[in-house]
């Protein structure tokens, strides 16, 4: 994939149906251990972030498609440490380098901002995500449980 055909936009009030969409796909679900959600629940969801100037969140786009969710929250914090939230492209768009190139660029704009490390928690079988972190320069920095939204309890990485 050339990174000419990645854009990286705002989520906005209009992004609530694609947001619904991809977040109760059964692939996604499941890796990420979530339960389902409602479209009225991604709609409060994008007006509450569109006020908190602790957080951000992107709809990736790729050759004018929808094709996944990125977000960064911790932004207010005065250790300059920003957390990425949430990474999801649909599954048409992974292993094609659309997820190095999106966190590679949030990397660099939150270098360019004065944010001194960015750190991330992920499931540790999710071996194809840690793969597009480690590319981009991450590395396990703690390893523990964690109890899912689902109720699972599963190994975690954090990522530094």
């Amino acid at each position: 994939m050339k990174d000419s055909e990645i854009e990286i936009k705002n989520v906005t009030s209009n992004d609530a149906d694609f947001l619904y969409l991809i977040m109760n796909d059964d692939r996604i679900l499941n890796r990420l251990n979530e339960i389902p959600t409602t479209v009225d629940d991604w709609k409060e969801a994008v007006e509450v972030w569109s006020g908190d100037p602790d957080e951000e969140n992107y709809l990736v786009w790729v050759h004018d498609c929808r094709a996944g969710r990125f977000s960064l929250n911790n932004l207010e914090s005065n250790d300059r440490v920003a957390y990425l939230k949430m990474a999801v492209l649909l599954p048409e768009y992974q292993h094609r380098g659309v997820g190095s190139i999106v966190l590679q660029r949030l990397l660099e704009d939150l270098k360019d901002r004065g944010y001194s490390t960015v750190m991330l928690y992920t499931n540790a079988d999710n071996v194809n995500a840690q793969k597009c972190y480690q590319k981009c320069g991450f590395a396990v920095v703690e390893e523990f449980r964690d109890v899912m939204a689902d109720g699972s309890c599963v190994g975690r990485y954090k990522m530094r």
